[in-house]
């Protein structure tokens, strides 16, 4: 027999990871508030408070993984604004997830600019190295999503950040981003 006084409930947790401690149900998995509620606190961990409502509005879908059972893609209409990313749960932004976030976070927010002498090998596929950086976000850590821009603030990538901002800015060569989507039509 069990005593049901030594079960205790899991503490929640506010680690990615974890999805907040919340367990997603038969019942819960139709809930598309849910799934939001779940997305948006992720990117205000993410990207900072505040940031989830505006990013994934009420219009925003969440899709389910149909092998775990957990958050996905988020969809506004046909477009994927972002992929919740495993193991560690954080959000991967498509361009027009980037678009949105551009609009939402102030300069320079997660941002790295480019000069304008790179921006052709950028947009053949090539990973910014050191020595194109114009400026960046020095608050930027290893492994966060980062939009990088040109010098009129126009989009031209999405990817993630290889070394510290502070040290995009001292090193002299090396690739500090890795591009995971760029704008072709720049």
């Amino acid at each position: 027999m069990i005593n049901r006084s030594s079960l205790r409930s899991r503490p929640q947790s506010i680690w990615p990871r974890s999805l907040g401690g919340m367990r997603l149900t038969a019942a819960s998995r139709s809930s598309n508030r849910d799934l939001l509620k779940i997305v948006r606190a992720i990117a205000d961990y993410q990207f900072g408070g505040g940031v989830g409502e505006k990013l994934f509005d009420d219009e925003c879908i969440v899709k389910i993984s149909k092998r775990t059972g957990r958050p996905k893609y988020i969809y506004k209409g046909e477009e994927v604004l972002a992929t919740v990313r495993y193991p560690d749960n954080l959000l991967a932004l498509t361009l027009k997830g980037a678009e949105r976030l551009s609009k939402i976070l102030p300069r320079p927010r997660f941002r790295v600019v480019i000069r304008p002498k790179a921006l052709n090998k950028i947009l053949k596929g090539m990973n910014p190295t050191a020595r194109d950086i114009l400026n960046v976000d020095e608050r930027i850590l290893p492994g966060e999503e980062v939009l990088v821009e040109d010098m009129e603030g126009k989009l031209i990538g999405v990817g993630r950040a290889v070394v510290s901002g502070s040290l995009m800015k001292d090193l002299t060569s090396g690739v500090v981003v890795k591009l995971r989507k760029i704008r072709k039509n720049h």
